[in-house]
């Protein structure tokens, strides 16, 4: 019969400390002195002990209660499984932003423990609601692979929450596909409203403003930023685009980028989301043409665009220079995406039409008249037409 798990000290291993064996598996409970029973490294050692041995009790009963209900599994192992699997098919940038949103929802306290503890099939809308509610109203510290001093707690805006919900929907629709789930218990859900960026989004409302603001955020950038900054400016693409750029998806001959659609892709190419049935061309223009061909040259593999470290430009990595040059710059709405937001209202004010600017943007018509046509807001103009219309009647 084996022996039942205990707290042993072991003066040889690490040092000293304490450590316990359970069914073959060693746990490292606490290292320092021998101070049992009532020192510090000891008391430290029984608690490490009664949770693991709790934990490990609780793991043990799911497990049982997943082979006699096949397709049953928890929050945590659904979202830890889908997480394993994008690790192969998603940039390390996506797969961060989607632990960094997973984590505190499996960690999310409610009655019996934690959320992530839950069968899926147990989870409820207004369990997701509870969760959202919390994150859009208590500071929390942001979960990150490099901790980063100083950053302060933060709440959940709509634009967060709607990242978690598109993710948690496509974990448990992944786990459908894959029969680790029979149904996606969060169909239907209630997803939080897009959010329109207005003119607190904008470099600038004339072409002044917009040259002025560019001006100032490459002053405080680094070289090596600028190339990069200035195709934000000039193309109106998204970071993510100009980030997976490499040389193989240079044409020359149209002088832009292509993604290939699914059907024409090679495996080892970026697959852009956009890029199902039809290819994503960015056109380039200006400075960012030429500099484009001399990156093309000077780097035939890997990113075009590069920090002086030789690594290419995430999406974490773009998001966090934006937030330290908003603060400095104290322009409280500029994102990466400000450039693309102020690119779509400049061609529109410039008379561009829709269906060419959505083609130009890589989106729907229906996208650009949801998101940006509003931006334009060309108040006297309505004014004349009012005034022409309301002459032309007699009224």
């Amino acid at each position: 019969m084996p022996r039942a798990p205990s707290i042993s000290y072991w003066p040889t291993r690490k040092g000293g400390g304490y450590f316990c064996v359970r069914k073959g598996e060693r746990f490292e409970l606490a290292l320092g002195p021998d101070d049992q029973p009532t020192g510090p490294t000891y008391r430290k050692a029984q608690d490490r002990f009664q949770a693991i041995m709790e934990g490990k009790e609780r793991e043990e009963a799911q497990a049982e209660q997943r082979r006699l209900n096949p397709g049953r599994a928890t929050v945590r192992e659904v979202l830890d499984a889908y997480l394993k699997h994008i690790t192969k098919t998603k940039t390390p940038g996506t797969v961060e932003i989607r632990l960094r949103s997973f984590v505190p929802f499996t960690n999310h306290p409610v009655k019996g423990g934690l959320l992530g503890e839950r069968f899926v099939a147990d989870l409820t809308h207004q369990d997701v609601y509870a969760f959202l509610e919390d994150m859009e109203t208590v500071p929390k510290a942001q979960v990150r692979k490099k901790v980063q001093k100083g950053r302060k707690p933060t709440t959940w805006g709509l634009g967060s929450q709607r990242n978690f919900m598109q993710g948690v929907l496509a974990a448990f629709n992944w786990a459908v596909t894959g029969k680790m789930l029979p149904e996606n218990p969060l169909a239907g859900i209630e997803k939080p409203g897009s959010v329109s960026r207005g003119a607190e989004a904008l470099l600038g409302t004339n072409a002044a403003e917009i040259e002025a603001a560019h001006a100032r955020i490459l002053s405080v950038s680094r070289a090596h930023w600028h190339p990069f900054i200035q195709a934000l400016k000039e193309t109106g693409a998204r970071p993510g685009e100009l980030g997976a750029a490499t040389a193989a998806d240079f044409d020359e001959k149209i002088g832009g980028f292509v993604f290939r659609k699914e059907m024409s892709r090679r495996s080892d190419r970026f697959a852009h989301k956009n890029a199902k049935h039809r290819d994503r061309v960015i056109m380039l223009t200006g400075k960012t043409l030429a500099t484009v061909k001399e990156l093309v040259a000077l780097h035939p593999t890997g990113p075009l665009f590069r920090r002086v470290n030789g690594k290419g430009f995430g999406k974490v990595t773009v998001v966090d220079r934006f937030i330290k040059l908003r603060k400095r710059l104290n322009m409280p709405g500029l994102t990466a995406y400000s450039y693309r937001h102020t690119w779509a209202t400049e061609m529109l004010k410039a008379g561009m039409d829709v269906d060419t600017l959505a083609s130009l943007m890589g989106n729907s018509a229906a996208v650009i008249r949801q998101h940006y046509s509003h931006l334009l807001a060309d108040r006297q103009g309505l004014r004349e037409k009012l005034e022409r219309f309301t002459g032309a009647s007699g009224s």
